[in-house]
């Protein structure tokens, strides 16, 4: 029991030091030719090496994206999600591209996002821009799904990093030449018709819950009371009231 407490007191401990180190994170220098292997995968198979410096260079050539790919053993004082984003700072900044992070011992993969840009369509009313070289959640998310199911069954570790950087490349690389293929003008239109419409149907939704508010309010006010009505004594009785029938006796005559 003692053993097992002070094991919990040092993990609980530990925590704050690895948040520390990732604040005081330093990326390394940016990678020349996109990959930054620092579990040292390709070290006995540079080929491999080679042909996803190759797909990550078509890539740039084709759509003028740089994508960097940073491969790392395990990452014990972060999450790859972080490490992505903080290498996607550094590296990549405001500029066209992304970072793919690879942790080849979970085989967890993330990538970092650059900061969304916004443009006034009317005062008071922004949305977000989306260029031929950028990437929306749900055409990231398609592209993540497809590459886990290609990684499920390859058993090693170098053949991971190669399927999924040369996958990744191609993958963006597809979604630019559809991006391409749809007119700009049309695409910012379809965008402000849909700000548009989604700034409309939230006014529609406000006006009810308002109109919705009043009526109840004006329902919590109603009082229903019984009117007050005068009626006479009857019978010597100090209150009457209620419905009153009359009958007629005659004096039956001699020929009843």
């Amino acid at each position: 029991m003692r053993w097992f407490l002070f094991l919990l007191l040092a993990v609980a401990m530990a925590v704050p030091v690895l948040r520390a180190d990732e604040e005081t994170f330093v990326a390394p220098p940016r990678p020349e030719d996109g990959v930054f292997d620092e579990a040292r995968l390709f070290v006995r198979s540079p080929e491999r090496l080679a042909k996803i410096v190759e797909a990550l260079s078509l890539l740039e050539e084709a759509h003028g994206f740089h994508l960097y790919y940073a491969i790392y053993d395990s990452l014990f004082d972060t999450t790859v999600a972080e490490r992505a984003q903080r290498l996607q700072d550094a590296w990549v900044g405001d500029a066209a591209g992304m970072v793919l992070v690879l942790e080849v011992d979970s085989r967890a993969f993330q990538v970092g996002r650059s900061r969304p840009r916004e443009t006034e369509i009317e005062p008071g009313m922004k949305m977000q821009l989306k260029g031929a070289t950028e990437l929306s959640p749900v055409e990231l998310a398609g592209l993540v799904r497809g590459l886990e199911g290609r990684l499920r069954d390859v058993p090693d570790r170098e053949e991971v990093a190669e399927v999924l950087g040369i996958g990744f490349a191609e993958g963006v690389s597809a979604l630019f030449d559809e991006h391409d293929a749809i007119p700009e003008a049309a695409t910012r239109s379809r965008m402000i018709a849909l700000a548009v419409g989604l700034i409309a149907a939230t006014g529609l939704i406000a006006l009810l819950v308002v109109a919705g508010l009043k009526r109840a309010e004006a329902r919590a006010q109603e009082r229903y009371v019984f009117p007050k009505v005068s009626v006479g004594i009857r019978l010597g009785a100090p209150y009457g009231g209620g419905k009153v029938s009359s009958r007629t006796f005659r004096h039956p005559g001699p020929e009843s």
